[in-house]
């Protein structure tokens, strides 16, 4: 027979009216969206209204699944609430743990004497309570949510009307947590995708496909990337369009055509316009969102901000430019310099051969001149492509600067002023003066062109240390110590697209004539051949400031000094094996130095040196090599033929100073290296130095 039929029918009747309105209220306020704290308390209240004498106590189980934590308990002692409050589940954790470790109902009848109890009998007992009965409240899917419990204040067994009620309230008390926490983890999982959207570095956006589509959602950085709030783009459809930069509106409109055509996903990039005219580059992808309402299909999409990744690439297309330029325009300067070479020293001899008052004369002095201003040009090709021959030397930039100044005055018009600010105790560099001092002086004499008007250079050397890579328009830096040189005019200025190419050989903004386009190349190649690095800052009307930074050099060393040149014979008797494989330059060297008294053995390569060497069977005093030839290069040669003569004296002969890894220096303890091109009398004379050296050292 069932619980109900063994109720009496005006007891079942009445059981029947009081479930009705039980579920009626309950339902009600869980449809209400009333706290559930609110809907167990009244669901308690309802079942205690049932039967005279019962305290109903609801407790539902933590995310732990361990611990039972107070729901409702409106009759209960408030001590006792607090102190079951926090309860673990367990075999023998009195009516409501054990009922929710086993996942079964549990009847106590005895507080008193339940072995269930024996942990908490003395709590309950405090209390006047007598009997528990706990059920556990299950979701739709038998997960364990919690229990509900009945006590009385006497021992007590439960009724059939008692299980009737008590089976209804599970069910309520289990739809209204179970309903809660679907709503809790729905409002938890939206504020973390909100968070998440919200703290992206990146604009998420809602809008209907088509120019003149509506914006229904976008995310706050609109207002920290672009400067509009997003009531603000909403509200205007129109903002989109007119905020990407006209270059670059076809490639927009013809992806949002595709979009339109095919479904197929959004993707351009393009640059958009903030509200302050800053120019950002956004990449754009969105895809169609299906089963939307309304007239046009619904677009999801992301606007990520790549300006900082634009800025990196065309660095890095602008470096790999000026490097494919560097190779071309140091390999021409590399050929030319031969040809410079043999202009120069047949030049020498017509020179010779004449006395100045001899018309021929005054003509080779014209080629001289000629030949001057190509080596020139060909040097600063070498700094640019960072293949020219440094002579590095550790010293103070603020003892150079001051001297230097006296120079870069002698080259300003009247109109300009010049300010010189260095800070006491800098770091230590390690540069090639000279090479610095053009790079500096460059830089002025481009600062002096760009004030026709007149105005202000100051150039001033700091300190400075940086914690974290930084990146320059020319390059990035290292953490580390720096030396910071800074040129600053008051002049024209430069626009971005000029800034683009300054560094770049032959380019110039100057009148025909005027300029070479060379400066600032030699600028960037002694830098980069520095180790350093260089920086521009520009604007149009607002002047030009240019950092060089030059890393600190922790060895010990004074600064070049440069010494007078002294005179000496170039004459000499010793054996010279002068090896070139441009005909021309071994030809008219090898006679110079013959005449000068010299037995010269004259090699076209490496491999026909050896020979020579092995075949003279006499002693080899010099070794006068090229350092780039065919078959076997001048350093390869230096090495072996040290092994046969070890105090042979070696002098490189190069356009630039390619060679094996170490360095030409290393090739030989006794080496020197003589750039091309040369003049006869400066072979000779560096020929007799290291001549003379070895002597002195024997």
């Amino acid at each position: 027979m069932s619980t109900a039929a063994k109720l009496g029918e005006a007891q079942q009747q009445k059981l029947s009216e009081a479930l009705s309105v039980l579920d009626k209220t309950v339902l009600e306020m869980i449809m209400s969206h009333e706290p559930l704290s609110r809907v167990l308390e009244s669901l308690c209240l309802k079942i205690e209204d049932c039967f005279q004498g019962l305290v109903c106590s609801i407790l539902i189980l933590d995310s732990d699944a361990i611990t039972l934590r107070h729901g409702a308990g409106p009759s209960l002692p408030q001590a006792y609430v607090a102190a079951i409050d926090g309860v673990p589940v367990g075999p023998r954790a009195g009516s409501c743990g054990t009922a929710a470790y086993r996942a079964q109902p549990v009847v106590v009848t005895d507080i008193a004497t339940d072995p269930l109890w024996a942990e908490y009998r003395q709590l309950a007992l405090a209390h006047g309570l007598r009997a528990c009965w706990s059920m556990p409240i299950s979701s739709r899917t038998g997960i364990v949510l919690g229990t509900f419990a009945c006590y009385y204040r006497e021992p007590r067994t439960p009724e059939a009307d008692h299980l009737l009620v008590i089976d209804r309230a599970v069910h309520l008390a289990g739809i209204a947590i179970e309903r809660s926490r679907t709503k809790s983890d729905l409002e938890a999982a939206e504020h973390r995708y909100r968070t998440l959207v919200e703290r992206l570095p990146a604009i998420t956006y809602m809008a209907e496909v088509g120019v003149t589509g509506r914006w229904l959602f976008v995310s706050p950085q609109i207002q920290s990337m672009l400067g509009y709030t997003p009531a603000q783009w909403m509200a205007d459809p129109s903002l989109w369009m007119t905020s990407i930069h006209e270059d670059d509106l076809r490639l927009a409109l013809e992806a949002e055509k595709r979009v339109q055509e095919t479904g197929e996903l959004y993707k351009a990039e393009y640059r958009m316009r903030a509200r302050n005219g800053r120019v950002l580059w956004f990449r754009d992808e969105g895809a169609i969102l299906d089963d939307m309402p309304g007239p046009k299909p619904i677009m999801q999409g992301v606007l990520y901000d790549i300006t900082q990744y634009k800025h990196l690439e065309e660095q890095l297309r602008q470096a790999q430019k000026m490097e494919a330029v560097g190779q071309l325009a140091g390999g021409i300067a590399h050929d030319f310099n031969n040809l410079l070479t043999v202009m120069g020293a047949h030049n020498d001899r017509i020179r010779e051969r004449h006395a100045p008052e001899h018309p021929s004369y005054a003509d080779a002095s014209e080629v001289q001149e000629a030949v001057a201003r190509a080596t020139s040009l060909t040097q600063q090709l070498l700094a640019f492509s960072r293949k020219q021959f440094l002579q590095p030397r550790v010293l103070n930039l603020g003892c150079v600067l001051p001297d230097l100044g006296n120079m870069i005055r002698r080259v300003l018009t009247e109109n300009i002023a010049l300010q010189m600010k260095v800070e006491p105790h800098l770091y230590r560099v390690k540069v090639d003066r000279t090479q610095i001092e053009q790079a500096i002086l460059n830089l002025t004499v481009n600062a002096r062109d760009a004030m026709p008007k007149g105005g202000e250079i100051a150039i001033s050397a700091t300190n400075l240390q940086l914690d974290r890579p930084t990146t320059l328009t020319q390059g990035s830096l290292e953490p580390g110590n720096y030396v910071l040189l800074a040129v600053q005019d008051s002049g024209i200025g430069m626009d971005e697209e000029t800034q683009s190419h300054i560094f770049e050989p032959f380019f110039t903004t100057k009148k025909p004539g005027k300029g070479t386009g060379l400066g600032l190349s030699t600028v960037y190649g002694v830098m980069k051949q520095s180790g350093g690095a260089i920086s521009v800052e520009s604007a149009p009307h607002r002047g030009t400031l240019f950092k060089l930074f030059f890393p600190e050099c922790k060895e010990s060393g004074a600064a070049d000094e440069k010494s007078a040149p002294v005179l000496q014979p170039l004459e000499g008797n010793e054996t010279v094996l002068f090896v070139e494989d441009q005909s021309a330059i071994r030809e008219v060297g090898g006679d110079y130095l013959m005449k000068l008294g010299y037995n010269v053995l004259a090699a076209p390569d490496g491999e026909t040196a050896i020979k020579i060497a092995a075949t003279y069977g006499k002693r080899i005093d010099l070794l006068v090599t090229d350092v780039v030839m065919p078959n076997m290069g001048g350093q390869e040669l230096a090495a072996r033929l040290v092994q046969t003569y070890p105090k042979i004296k070696v002098l490189f002969m190069s356009g630039y100073p390619d060679g094996a890894p170490g360095g030409w220096e290393n090739a030989s303890a006794c080496a020197d290296l003589l750039s091309k091109p040369f003049s006869l009398k400066a072979l000779a004379s560096r020929v007799r130095t290291l001549l003379d050296s070895a002597r002195a050292n024997n």
